[in-house]
């Protein structure tokens, strides 16, 4: 049920302006007071956000005792996987010390956080979905600030929920499909690993399961307590099998994509190569059971081409508004 213009909860989003961040915002905003803290100015957002640097803890403190928010939402980070693996002290600056910083603050106000992890805190060699309780091993330095980030959420927060997702993918950030069809727009043959499997998750799925969760779960969010959950949308696919998707989806039929193993890239940060998490607890406890991944990946491209024509619309616009200044 939509809460009321007198009952509307303000709920405060880190990096809102960020690829989950913004989807978050509008499918919130709607149910909820949304205040947003970002370190630059974003232009496509809209809702109010403040820059903030969540790395200082006093400005992160001041930021949020001073909108003294019912929920915390926290999705800034650094996720450029490779760039963590060369830049260890900036990769624990962003994804712990800053998640440190909003659990500290949170903590203050008896805020619950809600965060966001990876599958990169396993080492990927399980045969089957990995499960809530199975032991972390990082396969890389990204998912080592992540687990340590996880880590201080299950001892210090007093109210947390930690959602670890896969293969992220969105309108309004760096991500798999739209490297894909950049590649695509420039050579007829590309090379993708077939031996990294993992479950393609949409940006606005979560952010719709988000509230879902806020609106009709208040009792597992407001808890005393510290749970993490695996989130994703069904199904599962291999990196190359999934480029192939999004190329006959585009319609690049033209376009072939081949096999490689991961033993042929020579990246600085290793993937794990099996990424399935299980999805058993988030159904069974939040009612949290999102569509296939194809489903989400066909509304993602529509969503996606419907954006670009109107940033080019936007841009000719301008141009021509420049071209017409006395």
């Amino acid at each position: 049920m939509t809460m009321t213009t007198q009952d509307r909860p303000k709920i405060l989003i880190t990096g809102v302006g960020g690829m989950l961040g913004t989807d978050l915002a509008k499918a919130l905003k709607g149910d909820f007071e949304i205040v947003g803290l970002e370190k630059r100015r974003v232009t496509h957002l809209t809702v109010p956000h403040d820059l903030c640097d969540l790395t200082q803890a006093r400005k992160t403190r001041d930021a949020i005792l001073d909108h003294r928010p019912a929920v915390v939402i926290h999705t800034a980070a650094l996720t450029d996987v490779d760039y963590c693996e060369e830049h260890h002290e900036e990769a624990l600056e962003h994804n712990f010390e800053a998640t440190k910083n909003i659990v500290d603050a949170s903590h203050e106000i008896d805020a619950p956080v809600i965060f966001y992890s990876t599958d990169y805190v396993f080492r990927g060699s399980k045969k089957g979905e990995y499960l809530e309780t199975d032991v972390p091993d990082p396969v890389n330095f990204y998912g080592e600030t992540k687990l340590r980030a996880e880590r201080y959420l299950m001892e210090k927060a007093s109210r947390a929920l930690i959602f670890r997702i896969t293969w992220l993918f969105g309108v309004y950030g760096r991500c798999f499909p739209k490297a894909i069809l950049c590649q695509a727009a420039e050579v007829k043959k590309m090379t993708v690993v077939n031996d990294q499997t993992g479950r393609p998750t949409y940006t606005r799925d979560v952010a719709q399961a988000m509230r879902q969760l806020l609106l009709a779960k208040k009792e597992v969010v407001f808890a005393r307590d510290r749970q993490i959950f695996h989130l994703g949308n069904s199904g599962t696919v291999n990196w190359a099998d999934f480029a192939r998707f999004i190329v006959k989806e585009s319609g690049l039929d033209q376009v072939k994509v081949e096999d490689i193993p991961s033993t042929q890239l020579t990246r600085p940060a290793p993937r794990p190569l099996n990424s399935v998490l299980s999805l058993e607890k988030s159904g069974s406890v939040l009612g949290l059971q999102l569509r296939s991944w194809e489903e989400a990946a066909r509304e993602f491209l529509s969503e996606w081409k419907e954006e670009k024509l109107a940033l080019e619309s936007k841009q000719t616009a301008e141009a021509a508004a420049k071209e017409n200044e006395p």
